[in-house]
Formats: C-alpha cells, sequence, structure tokens
C-alpha cells in the first residue's frame, strides 16, 4: 500500500498537496500531520479511506516520537513525503520573542531532517520527497532573519539530500514559491512584529502547488514558480547581497 506523508496539512500548501496527490492515483493512503485534528479529519473524509490522520506538534520532541512510533508500527510504503510544516515571524532581534525564534529553528529545520531521515528508508525508487524553501533563501533578510535562515538551511539541506538519494531512485525538490496567500501571513505578521506594508505579488496556493506537483515529475530538484522567485535566484548569483538587502529593507520602510 503506497501513502503520502504530509506535514502542515491541516491549511494552505499541505493542504492543497493533499488534494492534488490524490487526484493522481498513485497511492492508497495518506498520514495527515499537523496540530488541529478538526482540520485533518476535515481533510480525511474529503480524501476518503485510506486517510489517517496524527496531530501533532512537530516543534516538540513528542511530536516526532508519535510519527516515528506509526511508522514502526504500520512499516508504510511511502510514495510522497511532502514536508510542508514550518512558519515565520516578521521582526528585527528585538521583537521577535525566544519562544518563536526556537519555535521556528526547531520546525523548519529540527523537524524537515528528522522527518526526511525516518522517512526516507520506507521509500521507494520512483518515490518524492518535497522539502518546502521559501523565496527568502537566496538573500540574507533584515527584519525576517531567522525565518530566512531556517529557509537557507532547508534549501542548501535538499539540494545536497538530493545527490545522496539519487542511487535510490528518490527525487527531492526544494520548493521556493515566493509569496503564496495563505494563512502563513496572519502568523508571520503579529502585533510584536509586523511585516513589510508593501504590495506583495501573491500567488495562489492552486497554482504553486501545481507548479511544484509539475517540477516533482520532471526530477527538478529547485522549483521556483515565478518570476520574481527566479530573478531573485538569478540576481543572488550575480550581485553582492548588499544590493537586494538595500533593496529589502527599502520595502519595510515603506
Amino acid at each position: 500500500m503506497a501513502i503520502a506523508i504530509i506535514t502542515g496539512a491541516s491549511s494552505g500548501i499541505g493542504y492543497r498537496f493533499a488534494q492534488e496527490i490524490a487526484k493522481t492515483g498513485e497511492v492508497d493512503g495518506f498520514l495527515l500531520i499537523a496540530r488541529r485534528r478538526e482540520r485533518l479529519v476535515a481533510l480525511s473524509e474529503e480524501l476518503g479511506r485510506g486517510a489517517e490522520v496524527l496531530e501533532a506538534d512537530l516543534a516538540q520532541p513528542s511530536g516526532i516520537e508519535a510519527v516515528r512510533a506509526w511508522l514502526a508500527e504500520r512499516k508504510p510504503q511511502v510514495r510522497y513525503l511532502i514536508n510542508a510544516a514550518g512558519y515565520g515571524v516578521f521582526g528585527d532581534y528585538t521583537q521577535v520573542s525566544e519562544q518563536d525564534t526556537i519555535g521556528m529553528i526547531d520546525l523548519n529545520v529540527k523537524a524537515t531532517v528528522l522527518l526526511s531521515h525516518m522517512v526516507i528508508p520506507y521509500m521507494i525508487a520512483g518515490s518524492n520527497l518535497l522539502e518546502m524553501g521559501s523565496g527568502s533563501v537566496f538573500t540574507p533578510l533584515p527584519g525576517f532573519n531567522i525565518y530566512a535562515s531556517t529557509k537557507a538551511f532547508v534549501y542548501h539541506y535538499a539540494q545536497a539530500l538530493a545527490y545522496e538519494v539519487r542511487d535510490r531512485g528518490i527525487r527531492v525538490t526544494v520548493f521556493c514559491p515566493g509569496w503564496v496567500k495563505t494563512e502563513f501571513f496572519d502568523r508571520a505578521e503579529t502585533e510584536k512584529a509586523e511585516g513589510p506594508r508593501v504590495k506583495k505579488p501573491m500567488l495562489t496556493v492552486e497554482y504553486a502547488v501545481s507548479c511544484a506537483m509539475r517540477a516533482m515529475k520532471r526530477g527538478k530538484i529547485l522549483c521556483a514558480c515565478n518570476w520574481y522567485t527566479k530573478m531573485q535566484h538569478l540576481f543572488s548569483k550575480i550581485l553582492p547581497n548588499c544590493i537586494p538587502i538595500a533593496i529589502w529593507r527599502s520595502m519595510l520602510k515603506k
């Protein structure tokens, strides 16, 4: 029985990935992981038979161990691992709390690595592993430093991992979509750490996920699915960091 494991499945990008993977007919079931059980149950009912839910906070050791125990008990054949869980908070080092700082590192970095390493042994040739990057991976971002730095880690980690598992026929894609219209910004733009008040060229979650699905099928390691993220990637290769940082800081001041 081939399954898809999706973290952050209760909303946004993770939720949409579940819907799109279901359409492919490549899997017989799902393991849907997030903190909000009621949303996971609603999604599992939409997907139908074979969708299981696991209420877990992956920023906590107990959440990681819950996934490990599920895998050890079920010993599934994993066709997809979508590591979509993550969050960010805008603000400089004086504005972002220690709790959020540690939380972003634990969820965006630690959980991503641990989940990947524990699931890969259950994957077979032709399987896909997607790591959630960001448009922020290409440039240091004052005022969004911790989040951008965690995603820069994921960006490099995923690309190296792609070569480490290539001989097993497992494809790894790091997904860097830029701004996507999800609940992410409701959490990122808090009262204490407000984000840039500028117009963001938002993608719909449907468009972003469809781009990522195509990239996985083509075996692409990097998926940057819009013109401005592709430009960020290009500029990071040819411009010194001070220039994109200056542009970013000017956006923050508007």
